[in-house]
C-alpha cells in the first residue's frame, strides 16, 4: 500500500515537471521568437567606408601649399537605407534644404546608382546640420559628416603641375581601391601620385532599423590620410616665370595685331589669335624642374566639387587649357636644334661640304671648320634653298655659325653626313645623337600624358610613305634633303619644351641626361618618409675634352656678340649703369634663338613661326637651363628671347626689366 502511493507521487511530479518544460519550450519557440525577431526587425547593422583626407602638396620647402584638403560638413545620402517609395519625398526635402533643384538632386540620384552613397550640395552650416539631425524622419538615409574636400589655394600657379582630381573613369574603376563615388587624381602629381596622396579609408558601424534610421553607432575606425608630396618647385621661380611667360604671349599677340594692321588682312577676329606658350625651368645638376609654366592655364578648383557642366568643360577644353605644353605641346624646334647638330660636328669633327667656288677662300683660313656662305645652296635640278639672311653671312667658322644662325651651314653639316653615311658612320648619326639627348621619346618626367616628339628616319619615312598617311611626300626617297631639315630645326621633327631644357642641361653639365622629375620625396602624417625620388640618369655621353666649353663659349656669344641673334634682345642685361662689355652677369648668360615655320604663308596672311629661346647659366658652374616656346610668336630673337632674357635676369639676382621685342631679323 505504502509502495503504491509512492509510486502515484512520483508519476505526479514527473508529469508537473515535464507540463512545466512543455510551457516553457512553447514560451520559448512562439512568444519569446516572435519578439525576438521583432526586435531583430528593428535592429541592423550598417557598414559604412570613410573617405580618407588626400595628403597634401607642397612646394620644394615644404612650407607653402599647392594642394590640400579641408574637412567640411556636407549632407550625405546612403541609397541603401532609403524605401524606394521614400525617394521622391527625401529629393523634394533636400531642395528645400539646400536650395538645390529637385531635377539635378534626382539626376544625381541616377547618376550614383541605387546602392550609391555620397555627398550632396555644398558645404552646410553646424545649424543646417542639427536641423537635419532633429528632424531626421524627414531624411530618411541620410546623416551630416565631415567630407574631406581638395582645395588649391594658389589658384592657375602651377596648376598645370599639381593636376586635380574628378569622378573616375572606366580606367579607374578597374583598380581595387577605387569605387564609383571616389575621387581619383586625373593630371599633374594628383594623377602619377595618386596611389599615395589617398590615404586609407575609415570605417563606421552603424545600428540602423528597418526604416534606415540610424540608432547608433556600434564602431568607428578613423581613415588614415593620405601622403604629403614635397615638390622640386620653387615657387618664387614659378610665379615669376608665369608671369613673364603672360608678358611674351602678349608681346606676341601685340606683334601680330600690328602687322596685320599693316598687311590690312582681313583675318583679324579674335579666334584667329589662339597664343600659346610654355617655359621650363631645369636644374642641370640632377634633372629637378625648378618651374615650369604653360599657358592658357586653368583653375585646378572647378573640379573639386564635381559640379562642372559639360559645355564649361567643353568651352575650356576647346581653348586647350588642359594641355601641359612644357610636356604636351610638340612644336619643330627651328635653329634652337642647331646647338644639337654644332655638338655633333664637334664630337665627330664633321666638317661643312664647300661650293666648289669658296674652297679657295676656305683654305686660306686653313680651318677645317670655316665654311663660305652666300645666301643660297644650289643643287642639280633643284630650286636653290635660300639662307634666313639675304646676301648671305659671309666667310663663318663652327662658333660663328651657330652666333649668327647659319642655315646654309648646318645643311652642308647634314650633307656631310649624308654623302660618308654608313662608310665613317651610320645614316641615323644626328638621329641617334638626337635620341640619347632625349628627342623622339619620353623623358622619364613623373607626369602624366607627356609626349614622346618625332626624329624621323628613313624608317618611319617608309613606314608612312607605304602606309598613304599622308605625312610625307607620295614619290620619291628619303634623301639628304631630309636629313636637311633636320639639322635646321624643321620638316618632321617634333620637340617638347622639356626635351629642350633637358637636351641642352647635358650638353651644359657635361653629358648626364637625367630624367626630370617635379616631386622630391613623399611622407606620411607623422613626416615619416614614404618615397624619396632620387635622382636618375638616363644617360651619360661621353664628350671628347674641352667640347663642353667651347660649346658655352658659343653659346654666349649669341646674346653678347655684336653677331648672335639675342644680342639686341639682352642688351642692357645689368643694370642701367653698367655697360654690357662690363656686366659679369651677362658674361655668364647663353643660349639659342630660333624661329620655326609652322604655317605657310598665303597671299592674305603671312606665315606665323613658333618663336623660341633655350641658354644656360652661369656657363663658369652650369645651373640651370631655360627653355621658352610660344606658339606663332614670331621671331625667336624678337619675342622668345626677351622673355627668357627676363626669367635669367631674376635666376642671377639681376633686376628683371619688362619683356620688350628684340631686332626682328634675330633668328
Amino acid at each position: 500500500m505504502n509502495f503504491g502511493w509512492r509510486l502515484v507521487a512520483i508519476g505526479t511530479l514527473v508529469a508537473g515537471l515535464f507540463g512545466i518544460l512543455v510551457l516553457r519550450l512553447w514560451y520559448l519557440q512562439v512568444t519569446e521568437v516572435e519578439a525576438s525577431l521583432e526586435v531583430a526587425f528593428e535592429q541592423r547593422i550598417r557598414v559604412v567606408e570613410i573617405e580618407a583626407p588626400r595628403g597634401d602638396i607642397f612646394d620644394n620647402k615644404g612650407k607653402e601649399l599647392l594642394a590640400g584638403t579641408v574637412a567640411t560638413l556636407r549632407v550625405v545620402v546612403d541609397r541603401k537605407l532609403i524605401a524606394f517609395e521614400e525617394e521622391e519625398f527625401l529629393i523634394q526635402n533636400l531642395s528645400a534644404l539646400l536650395a538645390i533643384p529637385a531635377s539635378e538632386i534626382r539626376r544625381e540620384f541616377e547618376t550614383r546608382g541605387p546602392g550609391g552613397r555620397f555627398p550632396l550640395g555644398d558645404q552646410i552650416t553646424q545649424s543646417t546640420g542639427i536641423s537635419v539631425l532633429e528632424n531626421i524622419e524627414d531624411f530618411p538615409g541620410v546623416t551630416i559628416e565631415p567630407v574631406p574636400f581638395r582645395i588649391y589655394p594658389l589658384l592657375e600657379t602651377a596648376a598645370h603641375i599639381v593636376g586635380y582630381v574628378g569622378s573616375p573613369n572606366d580606367d579607374d574603376l578597374e583598380r581595387t581601391d577605387i569605387d564609383i563615388n571616389d575621387q581619383v587624381g586625373k593630371f599633374g602629381i594628383e594623377g602619377s601620385y595618386d596611389r599615395l596622396l589617398r590615404g586609407t579609408p575609415g570605417q563606421i558601424i552603424y545600428r540602423v532599423n528597418a526604416k534606415g534610421e540610424i540608432l547608433g553607432v556600434l564602431e568607428e575606425r578613423p581613415p588614415k590620410p593620405g601622403g604629403s608630396v614635397i615638390t622640386t618647385i620653387d615657387l618664387d621661380v614659378q610665379r615669376f616665370v608665369e608671369d613673364t611667360l603672360i608678358s611674351g604671349v602678349l608681346l606676341a599677340r601685340q606683334e601680330e595685331t600690328a602687322r596685320r594692321e599693316e598687311e590690312q588682312s582681313a583675318r583679324r577676329e579674335e579666334e584667329q589669335s589662339i597664343f600659346r606658350g610654355a617655359a621650363v625651368v631645369i636644374d642641370v645638376t640632377d634633372g629637378s624642374i625648378i618651374a615650369m609654366a604653360s599657358v592658357p592655364a586653368f583653375d585646378p578648383s572647378i573640379f573639386s566639387d564635381g559640379r562642372l557642366s559639360q559645355d564649361e568643360w567643353q568651352g575650356l577644353a576647346e581653348k586647350a587649357v588642359f594641355n601641359n605644353f612644357a610636356i604636351q605641346g610638340l612644336f619643330p624646334p627651328g635653329s634652337s636644334f642647331k646647338v644639337i647638330v654644332n655638338a655633333l660636328a664637334r664630337q665627330r669633327r664633321i666638317s661643312p661640304v664647300l661650293e666648289a667656288e669658296y674652297e679657295e677662300i676656305v683654305d686660306q683660313v686653313a680651318d677645317p671648320t670655316a665654311f663660305f656662305s652666300d645666301g643660297e645652296l644650289l643643287f642639280p635640278n633643284t630650286p636653290p634653298l635660300n639662307d634666313w639672311k639675304d646676301g648671305g653671312h659671309g666667310l663663318v667658322d663652327l662658333s660663328e655659325s651657330l652666333a649668327q644662325s647659319v642655315n646654309s651651314y648646318y645643311w652642308s653639316i647634314a650633307l656631310r653626313i649624308w654623302r660618308q653615311r654608313d662608310v665613317d658612320w651610320p645614316e641615323n648619326l644626328l638621329q641617334d645623337f638626337a635620341r640619347r639627348l632625349s628627342f623622339g621619346h619620353r623623358t622619364g618626367i613623373d607626369l602624366p600624358f607627356e609626349q614622346p616628339g618625332l626624329v624621323p628616319d628613313r624608317e618611319w619615312f617608309q613606314f608612312n610613305q607605304q602606309n598613304q598617311t599622308g605625312l610625307v611626300r607620295k614619290e620619291g626617297g628619303w634623301s639628304g634633303g631630309d636629313l636637311m631639315n633636320i639639322a635646321t630645326g624643321q620638316g618632321a621633327l617634333s620637340v617638347t619644351p622639356l626635351q629642350m631644357a633637358v637636351a641642352y642641361a647635358a650638353l651644359v653639365n657635361g653629358g648626364t641626361v637625367w630624367e626630370p622629375r617635379v616631386v622630391d620625396s613623399v611622407r606620411d602624417a607623422e613626416n615619416n618618409l614614404l618615397f624619396t625620388n632620387v635622382p636618375s640618369a638616363a644617360d651619360k655621353i661621353d664628350f671628347r675634352p674641352g667640347l663642353v666649353d667651347e660649346l658655352k663659349a658659343d653659346l654666349n656669344r649669341v646674346v653678347n656678340s655684336e653677331t648672335g641673334t639675342a644680342k639686341k634682345a639682352f642688351e642692357g642685361f645689368c643694370d642701367d649703369d653698367v655697360p654690357d662689355d662690363e656686366c659679369a652677369a651677362l658674361q655668364e648668360v647663353g643660349g639659342k634663338t630660333g624661329t620655326a615655320e609652322i604655317r605657310q604663308a598665303t597671299d592674305r596672311v603671312e606665315a606665323i613661326d613658333t618663336a623660341w629661346f633655350v641658354g644656360a647659366a652661369p656657363l663658369s658652374d652650369p645651373r640651370w637651363v631655360v627653355a621658352v616656346v610660344i606658339d606663332q610668336g614670331g621671331s625667336g630673337g624678337r619675342v622668345a628671347a626677351p622673355t627668357a632674357r627676363r626669367i635669367f635676369q631674376f635666376l642671377m639676382g639681376e633686376n628683371p626689366d619688362p619683356v620688350r621685342a628684340g631686332s626682328e631679323s634675330e633668328r
